[in-house]
Order: structure tokens, then sequence, then C-alpha cells
């Protein structure tokens, strides 16, 4: 079927991408090129998560999120390391890695490794800092309190 003059067409079946996804050259090129992080700093990060979730999207999603230990300009928790909120941790699943990490950017970093669940509620107009400091902790209690900027 051919489009009329002036009418769109939408191709449901595209032909291929070109090229191929690389897991682990597209995450760390994301991070550097995109995030402006320190390729030193987040290789051996980029590395080791490969190396501990094989070329998985899980590996993607947990090594994606050290932009916000490492991207230049970016507000982040002096002396937390990614191992510290999970990581590498096989036990939890990596979305609670994700809410640990945008918590840390909150609250400080003992508090944000109890974190389970972050709730994420902004401030009206939006400003991108939380309007409480809101999660499930690790015990599955509802800690909710206003949320004080720190310096």
């Amino acid at each position: 079927m051919r489009p009329l003059d002036g009418q769109m067409t939408l191709d449901l079946f595209p032909e291929e991408r070109r090229g191929t996804w690389r897991p682990f050259e597209d995450t760390l090129d994301w991070l550097i090129n995109t995030w402006h992080c320190p390729e030193e700093a987040v290789r051996p990060y980029v590395e080791r998560c490969f190396s501990e979730f094989a070329e998985t999207w899980e590996a993607v999603d947990r090594a994606q999120e050290l932009k916000w230990f490492f991207s230049a300009g970016r507000r982040r928790q002096p002396g937390c390391a990614p191992e510290e909120l999970g990581m590498f941790d096989h036990s939890i699943d990596y979305h609670v890695f994700w809410d640990r990490c945008w918590a840390s950017l909150w609250i400080d970093a003992e508090e944000a490794r109890n974190v389970r669940e972050w709730n994420y509620n902004y401030r009206q107009p939006y400003t991108g800092a939380p309007a409480h400091v809101w999660y499930i902790d690790n015990d599955g209690r509802e800690v909710k309190r206003t949320y004080e900027r720190r310096d």
C-alpha cells in the first residue's frame, strides 16, 4: 500500500538497527560521554559489575547508577562508595540499589544503606528536592519526615 500525497506512514517493522549492542562498551561510553564521568573512576566498577552479573540488563542497570557517584557537577555523597549501597549485592533487587543511590542525594549514606524502597515525592513547583524523606526501611517500617536541606 502506498501513501497518498501528504499522508504519513509508520513502519511497524523497521529493518534491524545497524550495528550491534555491546553492553559493556556502550555502558562505559554512556557514563563517560553523556554523564562526563572520569573513565579511570568508573571503568573498574563497570568491569566488576559485568563480571558479577554477566552481560545482562541487570549489569547495565546497576552500572548506570555510577552517574550519581562520579558525574561531573552532580551532587553526591562524600565518602560513599557504590558497593556500600549494594551495587554488587546479589541478595537485593537492582531497584533497591537505584532507590538507595537516589536517597543518598538527600540523606546521609548510613541512612541510605537502610532504604529498601524510596518514595519519590517532589516539591511543587518542582525543584528536584523531595518534599519529605520518605521510605520503607530494611525491616519494612515506613520512615517519613520533612526534608531539610543539608549542605
